[in-house]
């Protein structure tokens, strides 16, 4: 199913760099799994009583406590995305229970998945794909291969395939682990279970469609993440609640967002603009009730979403989705060349609408910013030339000429024969999405 390890090529190099849109509601939550060790010596105690004779000795306590307080740091580490810090961490622990249980423990098998899951977040895709491999041969061994933990497992080997652009492989894998997924339902016994195998139900969808919209199968692709949203919505049922701050704080709550994000992505390539501005307000309704307007995953719907209104000729509906990202960025430390992408939108929304008078300052702070990059002379003549068309508009209205008066001299004013602004150069391009897979949190092992 699987490339063989000799004809196996590292694609994260080149192209979408995937590890990024992973979406794990689990790092956030993993890393306040550590427990404090004055609360541990109490649990462990627990442990010692119904355990054998050698997990009852100090030596034991020592070990686990040891163990927490590494884990306890990797997941501080990958939440901070400083992965080389979280890997060493987890390479400790997996020596540690390779050294006092040998190769065939369970133990040694989530080991090894959350050591792929830091090599898969790092880019490592090799790496990822020999240690999720192991885990899944060991805990296949030690549990049983239609075991919950086996599935976690397949599911990251899906999204290494996926991130390898083996998307066949991928496909298949996540199939294997939707089988496994279903399974579970037979043992469901209440509802907040079957809440919890919905939901990963649902992320094994959603990484599904990911592998249909990659491959460019639109139909399929917005199938599956239907189908994971409906089974989210039936968990979340009161999620709008959020927004008065009731379920903010509950795990897969984003990843549905991102579901929805995904299904939106399809909506903006079928070109269905008003059902992608349905899926995209929605989601955004939770994003920013959870991330604030500086998020990237926040701009990034919003940049969807105003685009969705230029398709549409809802040209002050884009501008003000637009105008958030800028409000966010403009005195932020984002990269300037996201400020430009930015700005360069702002201006388009506000040259459709005829609005010279704002149109004028934000051709000021563009042009400002690309001074400061000095290495986009291109850039610089388009906008100055649009700067000089704007400023005759402003000149014909004498009460708005006064605006003009900053950066002026002769040399960039147009004739009186150039009556119209030409924004063929500032047409709004479609967004490169990429749809976001859904993983799994780390956990202590």
């Amino acid at each position: 199913m699987r490339p063989r390890k000799g004809s196996r090529t590292r694609k994260s190099t080149r192209g979408r760099t995937w590890q990024k849109e992973i979406e794990d509601d689990d790092i956030g939550y993993a890393a306040k799994l550590g427990t404090k060790l004055s609360d541990l010596s109490n649990s462990s105690e627990e442990e010692v009583g119904a355990s054998t004779a050698d997990e009852s000795t100090d030596r034991f306590i020592s070990f686990e406590r040891d163990l927490r307080q590494k884990h306890s740091k990797a997941c501080k580490a990958m939440s901070k995305a400083v992965y080389h810090v979280a890997l060493e961490e987890f390479e400790s622990i997996l020596a540690d229970l390779l050294s006092r249980y040998g190769e065939r423990h369970e133990r040694v098998g989530a080991a090894l998945h959350n050591v792929a899951i830091a090599n898969l977040r790092a880019g490592s895709l090799d790496d990822a794909m020999d240690a999720i491999e192991e885990a899944i041969k060991i805990r296949s061994r030690a549990v049983g291969r239609s075991h919950p933990k086996v599935a976690d497992s397949l599911v990251e080997l899906g999204i290494i395939l996926l991130s390898m652009e083996e998307h066949d492989d991928s496909l298949k894998v996540f199939q294997r682990a939707l089988k496994l997924r279903k399974e579970e339902q037979n043992d469901v016994l209440s509802d907040d279970d079957l809440d919890e195998s919905n939901l990963k139900i649902a992320k094994v969808l959603n990484n599904i469609g990911c592998v249909s919209f990659e491959k460019g199968e639109l139909v399929e692709a917005k199938q599956s993440f239907e189908q994971a949203i409906v089974l989210q919505k039936g968990v979340f049922h009161s999620w709008f609640n959020m927004l008065c701050g009731a379920d903010s704080n509950s795990p897969g709550i984003l990843t549905m967002a991102s579901t929805m994000c995904n299904k939106g992505y399809v909506e903006i390539e079928q070109e269905n603009y008003l059902e992608a501005v349905k899926v995209f307000t929605e989601s955004l309704q939770i994003q920013k009730s959870v991330l604030g307007s500086g998020n990237k995953l926040v701009q990034s719907s919003l940049d969807n979403l105003g685009y969705a209104y230029v398709m549409l000729n809802q040209n002050e509906k884009a501008l003000k989705a637009y105008g958030e990202i800028w409000n966010a960025q403009r005195y932020s430390n984002d990269p300037k060349e996201e400020k430009v992408e930015t700005l360069r939108k702002v201006i388009a929304s506000y040259g459709q609408l005829k609005d010279w008078a704002n149109v004028f300052p934000a051709l000021e702070a563009l042009e400002d910013l690309l001074l400061d990059m000095d290495d986009d002379k291109k850039e610089m003549t388009k906008t100055r030339k649009l700067l000089g068309e704007v400023n005759y508009q402003l000149l014909k209205l004498p009460s708005l000429s006064g605006a003009t008066t900053r950066a002026f001299g002769c040399g960039v004013c147009t004739g009186p024969t150039e009556e119209e602004v030409n924004l063929d150069d500032w047409l709004i391009r479609k967004p490169d999405n990429t749809s976001k897979m859904s993983g799994h949190r780390v956990t202590h092992a």
